[in-house]
């Protein structure tokens, strides 16, 4: 019986390190590809930089008012991106020296948190995002409930300072967060017995916002589609108060800005069509007396505008 128990708690510390270990390099690589192997993803400059993917996550993300503060604040949004990629490499080495081990994985929970917030809905394109999130925060919450094992530098040097708060009901708490996170997130992202998108993939759509005052101005808001291309707007028939029609062909169309840039690359003239990038958000002239449009792109369905 001793035999079988010794043997049950060795087969479990080994199991907690092997989940440490591996939770730990998913996040300690990521940092490392941006800090080593692709400085890019860390360069205001660059089409690479990791606030680049943030213009494309926006518009399925039910934060996407706090991206969208972000990404208008280019200073703020690249030392946001040094912070998490500092935390990543930080909760990454944790897990995996099983140093702080319940500090680590409680910052490993906050990241998949961000992690299924931001990216989430994108798993509909690409199982990846939800998946690391849903698996991630899972492993997280057993790490901290666990604690260090026999193999971690915690338990050679004896350092596990707040396992007197894991009692068994924060045990039972947490457990359950675990499941309703991966079911709810599922659920609101994709649904289950009805199936849907958070944002439709197959077609982009876009809408109209008004410009703070300009009365002859307008912002297009790509807020649904593919994240892997663009639309390509060929132009816009306006409707005026009178009821005529004006076809503006995108060639004539004035571009007055592209929001969040450098990362949207969005707005831009492109063989007498107008790149509007999935998350970009573009303001353009309207004419006088402009009240609705029809946006009509390559390839893809028109789109019904309207002016406030």
């Amino acid at each position: 019986m001793a035999a079988t128990e010794e043997y049950y708690a060795s087969a479990k510390a080994i199991a907690l390190r092997a989940a440490g270990v591996s939770l730990g390099f998913v996040f300690f690589s990521a940092a490392w590809r941006r800090f080593v192997n692709v400085p890019a993803k860390l360069a205001i400059e660059s089409p690479k930089d990791v606030a680049n993917k943030l213009v494309e996550a926006a518009p399925g993300s039910p934060i996407a008012p706090i991206i969208h503060w972000l990404l208008d604040k280019p200073c703020l949004t690249e030392i946001a991106t040094y912070v998490l990629s500092v935390g990543e490499a930080a909760v990454g080495l944790g897990l995996m020296a099983g140093l702080f081990t319940r500090v680590a994985a409680a910052g490993s929970m906050g990241l998949n948190i961000c992690l299924m917030l931001i990216f989430g809905w994108e798993g509909y394109e690409c199982l990846d995002e939800w998946t690391m999130a849903a698996l991630g925060f899972a492993l997280s919450v057993a790490i901290m409930l666990h604690g260090p094992s026999s193999y971690s530098l915690d338990r050679r040097v004896g350092i596990d300072p707040f396992a007197r708060l894991f009692t068994k009901r924060v045990a039972e708490v947490l457990t359950v967060l675990a499941i309703v996170f991966t079911i709810g997130f599922y659920e609101f992202y994709f649904g289950f017995l009805d199936l849907h998108r958070r944002t439709g993939i197959g077609a982009y759509s876009i809408v109209a916002q008004t410009v703070a005052g300009d009365p002859h101005a307008t912002t297009l808001y790509v807020n649904g589609g593919s994240s892997s291309g663009a639309a390509y707007l060929r132009s816009i028939t306006f409707k005026l108060k009178d009821g005529s029609d004006v076809p503006v062909p995108a060639g004539k169309i004035q571009v007055l800005k592209s929001h969040f840039e450098p990362w949207s690359q969005s707005g831009m003239h492109v063989d007498e069509f107008i790149k509007l990038r999935l998350g970009s958000m573009t303001d353009i002239r309207i004419p006088d007396g402009a009240v609705s449009g029809v946006a009509r792109l390559i390839g893809k369905p028109p789109q019904q505008l309207t002016f406030r």
